[in-house]
């Protein structure tokens, strides 16, 4: 891993060294953005991750670097007036550490006429409002994006293309845009298990003005198959069909493969003076037990003086335990499918997210490109909702509710 590691730094100085000889020809901007953050909580139990898919955690008696830090590279060249390239590479904690997994956006962007926008290639999953700035964490007063709403989709980009139609009004512009793609998540915490998706379709609206904008974000996507560990479980529910005549529609209704999954979010942001509200509701759903309806949002008040931000932060994810007994009457539990009973339950619980979180933050803007920021945050998580904490054992072993506090230390840059 080490050696891995190593090798992609060098890859991203390659390229950084290469783009700046090209830069000479005034066609091409370089820039960058990293975080070099610490992470530390008050418990082993529940431990911090930034999203589903990440392997390293932040827990008691240690700080954890890797949950948040990161570097990043813009690349822009323009070839003319209206066609330019875009590539960023991030280089963080992730499923994989490959050139691939590093490049988060690498695509074509041609303007047809000053209001339509057409881009192709590997673009930022636009499912909530941050998702083009998710790891640019210098561009938001927080040290991380809300995790209730942003780590439960582990997702930074898809391969597809989009197109983009701008209005400008007296007192706002509208902005709408369409998507159509497809790409991959991690959803484990151990072995590289993703899911693919195909056919991801979004379409967004935002109203913008200097001093507000609202925001609404509508995608549906189709899953092909299922990780791992549904499959497991999945395949060991359709094993009891001589014994269950419902076995087979039930083990269907557990998997990933071939569900359509939809995603909606409402974003508002108002600046009154040296204040500022935002908030973001989001809702998903999805024709599997594995993804069952879930209600997420966070509320933002931020108070700006000089050079200071100081901020508080109300963040929740909401999805309903899941019991198979009260579920499914008919499923035959006994002593031979008791340790399945326990499986089928953790499927319906892994992605079912019960929290919220309370976070005190304040950000110090040294300089333009640099910002230290720290973030104390208490998390209350309800029994079986602890999915988006990194925890030995699993979900379904967790009978009460419980608390745990997360510090924060960051220094944001960019260049």
């Amino acid at each position: 891993m080490i050696k891995k590691q190593f090798s992609l730094i060098a890859v991203m100085m390659s390229l950084l060294t290469t783009f700046s000889v090209l830069a000479e020809q005034e066609k091409l901007i370089i820039s960058g953005f990293g975080t070099l953050a610490s992470a530390t909580a008050d418990t082993r139990t529940y431990q911090f991750r930034t999203d589903r898919s990440q392997a390293e955690a932040a827990k008691k008696d240690g700080l954890a670097f890797k949950p948040l830090s990161l570097i990043g590279l813009q690349v822009d060249y323009s070839f003319s007036a209206n066609l330019d390239f875009v590539g960023q590479f991030v280089y963080r904690e992730q499923d994989e550490q490959n050139l691939d997994s590093i490049a988060q956006m690498a695509f074509l962007r041609y303007g047809i006429t000053p209001s339509w926008q057409l881009r192709a290639g590997r673009l930022a999953a636009d499912i909530f409002h941050f998702s083009d700035t998710r790891d640019v964490s210098i561009a938001y007063p927080w040290v991380k994006v809300p995790t209730e709403v942003y780590g439960i989709v582990p997702a930074r980009s898809f391969d597809g293309a989009d197109i983009s139609y701008l209005k400008p009004y007296r007192d706002f512009n509208l902005k709408i845009k369409t998507f159509w793609g497809q790409g991959e998540s991690d959803y484990t915490r151990n072995d590289y298990s993703p899911v693919i998706f195909n056919d991801l379709r979004s379409v967004g609206i935002e109203l913008a003005s200097f001093d507000w904008s609202v925001a609404f974000k509508h995608t549906r996507i189709e899953a092909e198959n299922d990780n791992a560990d549904i499959a497991l479980v999945t395949s060991g529910v359709e094993q009891l069909q001589p014994f269950w005549s419902g076995a087979t529609a039930f083990a269907d209704s557990l998997s990933l493969r071939g569900a359509s999954i939809q995603y909606t979010s409402v974003y508002l942001n108002r600046f009154l003076g040296d204040w500022e509200v935002s908030g973001e509701l989001s809702h998903i759903d999805s024709d599997s037990i594995a993804l069952r309806p879930s209600l997420n949002g966070f509320v933002n008040i931020s108070y700006f003086h000089g050079a200071h931000t100081f901020y508080g932060l109300y963040s929740f994810a909401k999805t309903d335990a899941y019991f198979l007994r009260e579920e499914q009457p008919n499923f035959p539990i006994n002593a031979n499918t008791a340790e399945l009973v326990v499986f089928v339950e953790e499927v319906a619980s892994t992605l079912a997210h019960y929290q919220q979180s309370f976070s005190l933050g304040w950000r110090w803007d040294v300089k333009e490109n640099l910002a230290f920021k720290v973030q104390v945050e208490r998390t209350d998580i309800e029994a079986r909702g602890s999915g988006l904490r990194a925890r030995e054992g699993l979900v379904v072993d967790d009978d009460e509710d419980n608390i745990a506090h997360t510090l924060f230390l960051a220094l944001n840059f960019s260049f």
